[in-house]
């Protein structure tokens, strides 16, 4: 199909079945290819007149899965002229035949002075090639780029990789790196290539992990007729062979649930392989996740190996977190009085009439219902501040704010300060607190709104797990808990409240 416009040509690529090393191929049947220039784009020459090859954005995830329009631009002689004269121009003629499986084995590092930059290029899996920049003498690797590519076929054993940031180009002399960065296009001129070994941690981080993050553009998941799950590229490829009942993932991490059997993969798509695995928590913001393999609790890294949180949250690390792009936290302050044997909220120190809407009708101390019968409460002469809502701890509140008293029998309740303000609370406050545990011989608040409980010689986390029924309970190590039951049975709670029991 050809649309003619005023000095410019519309043609559509055809989009191959064929897959080349995991990756289409789109092959242009228009003219003969003649140049290649990172910064100018690519040329061909149809008839006797030369044409300038304008290429989309590859990142454009959904127009590619379609298929990939292009413009033929008029070029002039004197253009092709300064473009031979250009040493970053790559001719067809020096152009040969590409072993793209080369690049599936293969690790290309730069090998440039002290004070030039260097640089490592790999294939990060079966859609991305990484570019890392070498920090230093003992070649610390960061991220600099993830570059989708597609491959371009002009016939007569004329292809090339095409990247968002210019060309791989195989030639008589070597394969090119061809580069609109001027100082990767000078750092690719001198380099050596080793096997691909196993990835470091540090090579399969990416600290812009939306581009990777799958229902965000490159990867989806998809339903199957039988309800099953797979991951699949905008191609429609699946990138993981596996099915499964379930798929959670966060930044790093993607973790399918087939048939009560857990398996964990990063976005390289390797399978971390870790046998008798009972649990997993991701960790929010940190190429970390909690494991329970057998009867023991791990923290991994990205290539499944042990590890702590120490280690990802040291300035100037590859793996170093910044919260600057959060909402500030959303907090419940208020602070609680007593006078005369007596408790009171103070109204001047509130600040959740969102939640208790009556508080702002008050603009006198509010003396808290039954408090004759307290000995003390939570938050007793300090600023309490309940954070409500957090961006970075992805939670909200929405049930009334809890809080404890000490009676002076020395029995502890749990009730709410919505329940303690109100003259005549409504039902739903009522019947919230109803609920509430009561006459515990312990109670210790472990975070917001979070508490280790004692009665009868028996704890638990509340509202974690409301049965108190524990024996022993640990605290918790991020998402996880050691527990024993009374009948000598232990295992592991974790913060949604499941249970796993030890082999």
């Amino acid at each position: 199909m050809i649309i003619k416009y005023s000095k410019k040509l519309l043609f559509v690529f055809v989009l191959l079945a064929q897959v080349c090393f995991g990756q289409k191929v789109f092959k242009i049947k228009e003219g003969q290819l003649k140049f290649i220039n990172a910064n100018e784009g690519v040329f061909i020459k149809k008839g006797n007149s030369y044409y300038h090859l304008k290429l989309p954005r590859i990142n454009d995830y959904e127009d590619l899965s379609e298929g990939v329009k292009y413009e033929l631009d008029n070029v002039t002689p004197e253009e092709i002229n300064n473009l031979k004269k250009d040493s970053a121009t790559i001719s067809a003629l020096d152009i040969i035949k590409f072993d793209f499986e080369n690049l599936e084995t293969k690790k290309v590092i730069t090998k440039n002075s002290s004070h030039q930059n260097n640089y490592q290029f790999y294939k990060y899996n079966r859609n991305f090639f990484a570019i890392d920049f070498l920090k230093d003498s003992s070649h610390k690797p960061v991220k600099k780029f993830l570059l989708n590519y597609c491959i371009l076929d002009f016939g007569n054993n004329n292809k090339i990789i095409f990247h968002n940031e210019g060309f791989i180009v195989s030639t008589k002399e070597k394969v090119k790196f061809s580069f609109k960065d001027k100082g990767l296009n000078d750092a690719f001129k001198n380099y050596e290539t080793e096997n691909l070994k196993s990835f470091t941690t540090a090579e399969v981080y990416f600290g812009n992990e939306s581009k990777l993050q799958i229902n965000n553009g490159f990867y989806k998941t998809d339903t199957l007729w039988n309800k099953k799950l797979k991951i699949k590229d905008i191609y429609n490829e699946s990138v993981i062979s596996k099915s499964f009942d379930s798929i959670a993932f966060d930044n790093f991490f993607i973790v399918g649930y087939q048939k009560g059997k857990i398996n964990l993969y990063n976005y390289a798509f390797q399978n971390l392989n870790i046998q008798n695995l009972k649990a997993v928590s991701l960790i929010k913001h940190f190429p970390l996740m909690q494991i329970i393999e057998g009867n023991s609790l791990k923290t991994i890294n990205l290539i499944g190996k042990d590890s702590k949180m120490s280690d990802y949250n040291m300035e100037g690390t590859p793996f170093s977190v910044s919260f600057s792009d959060y909402f500030d936290d959303q907090t419940a302050d208020f602070k609680i009085i007593q006078k005369n044997g007596m408790f009171f909220l103070e109204p001047y120190s509130i600040s959740i009439s969102s939640i208790v809407p009556d508080v702002r009708k008050f603009r006198k101390e509010l003396q808290l219902l039954n408090s004759n019968e307290f000995e003390t409460v939570e938050f007793l002469d300090e600023m309490a501040s309940i954070t409500t809502q957090s961006e970075i701890g992805a939670f909200s509140i929405k049930d009334p704010i809890m809080i404890y008293v000490k009676l002076k029998n020395g029995k502890f309740n749990l009730t709410t300060i919505e329940y303690l303000i109100a003259e005549n609370p409504d039902e739903r406050i009522i019947a919230f607190n109803n609920k509430l545990p009561k006459n515990l011989d312990s109670i210790k608040t472990i975070r917001d709104q979070k508490y280790l409980i004692e009665k009868d010689g028996l704890f638990t986390y509340y509202p974690i797990r409301k049965e108190i029924k524990y024996k022993k309970l640990e605290d918790f190590k991020e998402n996880f808990a050691r527990f024993e039951l009374p009948n000598g049975q232990k295992g592991w709670l974790d913060l949604k409240g499941n249970e796993y029991l030890d082999n």
